[in-house]
């Protein structure tokens, strides 16, 4: 029967293939080769620094470290690096190509670094914000691994003080200036931080300062400590909770050089347990003291103390299956050779019949989006497969995964629910939006909400233009479709699923945008809507989410074009786009307009 376990596995161990050890006391490939070479040959800064390494004096460990790896089936591929060896790299260097290997063990003590572990944070940090998920386990000799883990923890976190408020920033000034005038006897400053210490105040990092607040006033442990300095020192109510704002101010002028400028995104971690193990968006650390320990089962035993959800679970499947007949499944989809002549082809045609060279993206982007699909295809079956492991091993477990989201829908389910539809209706966002204007693009001009509702066929630099007399390589002409903007409390379960409604993630919330005013509706289910037409400058290029149009406005000596900037704000699924496509078609189709309607 299938365990959470050997989910984790398939998820997670089953997929390495490689793994790079970075250690200045492990042998490498150049060390060894080095010693085989004729003796004029021989590089001797090379051969000296190999001489002092201690494992000569006992190879035994590193030998069972690397028999451990060599057991897993397939038998990883191993490399050891020495980072001091040659130009000394920095540590966003070495991360360049630390991505190449599935799994990095990194030596905490690595020589010449003062303090301890400062060449492995670098290192860490570096790993941590490049373009890849990485695993990794910090390999150490210091017997503390709670200490070392803190360590590395604070060289990813920013200090609270940078974001704290004027009125934060004042409270903590008349807070040092009253405890100045105690009397040393009740209190000093030297036993704030023998009782707030660095677990401490990492604790007060992982719950949020609210929550903290909260269990520091209660005197709640791991701040009842803490919490009674300042009271034996004669605070309490507002000056309590000042009192603990100074704490923590306190605690990061003590320590400026541990941290980091810029945090990293969604770092969360665990002291608890036997394997202690922190992560962020883009790796998974654990950390292990070094010997000829299984590195692999302690890895996996960290990830399942982690208890990734199961999106993760999925997710990590997918990039294996896709990584496990990525080949095959691209060869099948690419088989089609007469197709991709055909595309090419026309590709080639507008390139060169382009004097600027420059090229629509909308056909590229297309071939893009087409290709994935085709992949994801090929791959779904295994992936699914392993869904259904997911939900049979929670069964067992009586159903305890949906936990590890951290979210409580009898609380939050409208917020859930909300987010929920923005992400089945609109495409992921992106920092900064650039690109060629498409069907679906969701943009506001001045306070108005518009949606582009004209097939991408359409606005083609080769279309043949309706409605308009002349030609253009500059200026598309398109249709918008007007949306109201509503807060998701203020519509109901009719409006949601009339559609006439999609949602859009907004300065952090979602909003959902229909087409006509809910005020007074049960159920919105006319056809009426408010359409207008545009020009896009520029080609309808998008840069920085950013897009140049013309408003046309009628007036009494004609249409006056209004240079406008539009703002794009996300974009639909193309599903969903052609619902409001249709919209715009039924609106000038529609009959009756002469019926009468009761008083």
């Amino acid at each position: 029967m299938t365990s959470f376990s050997d989910l984790i596995s398939e998820a997670f161990i089953d997929p390495l293939r490689s793994v790079l050890i970075v250690d200045d006391e492990y042998p490498t490939w150049e060390e060894i080769l080095n010693s085989y070479k004729p003796k004029e040959d021989v590089n001797t800064e090379l051969s000296d620094r190999s001489s002092r390494k201690p494992w000569r004096d006992n190879a035994n460990s590193l030998l069972q470290i690397i028999n451990k790896f060599r057991e897993n089936k397939p038998g990883l591929i191993i490399d050891i690096h020495d980072p001091f060896f040659g130009s000394m790299e920095t540590g966003s260097e070495l991360a360049d190509h630390l991505h190449q290997s599935d799994l990095l063990i990194l030596d905490y003590n690595l020589e010449g670094t003062v303090p301890r572990g400062l060449k492995a944070r670098e290192i860490l940090k570096s790993v941590l914000t490049n373009q890849h998920f990485n695993l990794i386990a910090i390999h150490t000799g210091e017997d503390d691994l709670s200490e070392v883990m803190s360590e590395c923890l604070m060289s990813l976190l920013a200090p609270c003080q940078t974001h704290f408020s004027d009125q934060e920033k004042v409270a903590i000034k008349e807070i040092d200036e009253d405890l100045i005038g105690i009397d040393e006897d009740k209190f000093s400053p030297s036993l704030v931080l023998e009782n707030f210490s660095v677990i401490d105040y990492l604790h007060v990092r992982k719950i949020g300062f609210v929550s903290a607040t909260r269990e520091f006033m209660s005197g709640k442990w791991p701040l009842s400590g803490l919490s009674a300095l300042g009271r034996e020192a004669g605070l309490k109510g507002g000056d309590l909770k000042k009192f603990f704002l100074w704490a923590i101010n306190n605690f990061e002028n003590t320590r400026k050089d541990d941290f980091c400028s810029e945090e990293l995104s969604d770092l969360s971690w665990s002291f608890e347990n036997d394997a202690k193990w922190l992560r962020s968006s883009k790796g998974f650390v654990t950390f292990l003291k070094k010997g000829p320990e299984d590195l692999l089962g302690q890895l996996k035993l960290a990830l399942e103390c982690w208890k990734p959800t199961p999106s993760r679970l999925l997710s990590a499947k997918y990039r294996h299956e896709l990584n496990r007949i990525g080949v095959d499944a691209e060869d099948a989809a690419l088989s089609k050779r007469h197709v991709f002549s055909y595309f090419y082809d026309v590709l080639c045609k507008e390139y060169r019949e382009n004097e600027s060279r420059e090229i629509g993206n909308a056909k590229l982007r297309e071939h893009v989006s087409r290709q994935s699909e085709a992949l994801s295809f090929l791959v779904e079956d295994g992936v699914v497969d392993y869904g259904k492991k997911i939900l049979s091993v929670d069964a067992e477990q009586g159903y305890t995964f949906q936990e590890s989201y951290g979210v409580d829908l009898s609380k939050e389910m409208l917020k859930a629910r909300s987010h929920y539809n923005s992400y089945v209706s609109t495409l992921p966002t992106k920092e900064s939006c650039s690109g060629q204007l498409d069907t679906g693009h969701i943009f506001r001009i001045d306070d108005n909400w518009w949606v582009c509702a004209t097939p991408i066929c359409d606005m083609q630099p080769d279309r043949t233009l309706v409605g308009y007399k002349g030609q253009s390589d500059s200026v598309i002409p398109f249709t918008a479709l007007k949306l109201i903007c509503w807060k998701m409390g203020d519509i109901t379960r009719e409006h949601i699923n009339s559609g006439a409604y999609c949602f859009v993630e907004h300065d952090g919330d979602v909003i959902a945008l229909g087409v006509r005013d809910a005020k007074g509706e049960a159920a919105p289910s006319g056809v009426k809507v408010t359409w207008r037409n545009f020009l896009a400058l520029n080609k309808g290029k998008i840069e920085n989410n950013e897009l140049s149009v013309q408003e046309l406005v009628l007036s009494d000596v004609g249409i006056q074009p209004m240079n406008k900037t539009a703002l794009i704000v996300a974009k639909l699924r193309y599903a969903y786009a052609l619902n409001y496509i249709q919209k715009v078609g039924a609106s000038v189709s529609r009959i009756g307009l002469e019926y009468e309607t009761h008083k």
